[in-house]
């Protein structure tokens, strides 16, 4: 899968859950007021569920912007779901 095939796959989670516009790599937690750290919870879970593979726990606090999330996404598909 590529990063704009995921992008794509991801926009309409992430504009739902952080209750924004547009999703795309200028996304940031530091720059969009609505991600908060409840929403920031409820949008890897939902990533997770989108794309069958699991967030560790030691990573969740690192994937605080688009940029990060799709990266970390496509590697973990790439190796199957373990970053």
């Amino acid at each position: 899968m590529t990063l704009q095939e995921i992008y794509s796959a991801f926009a309409p989670i992430a504009e739902n859950v952080l209750q924004i516009p547009q999703f795309d790599d200028t996304i940031s937690m530091a720059t969009t007021p609505s991600w908060d750290s409840l929403r920031h919870v409820q949008l890897l879970s939902a990533v997770e569920k989108k794309f069958g593979i699991e967030i560790r726990t030691r990573d969740v606090f690192r994937l605080t912007s688009a940029e990060a999330l799709v990266l970390y996404v496509q590697n973990a598909i790439e190796k199957g779901s373990q970053p």
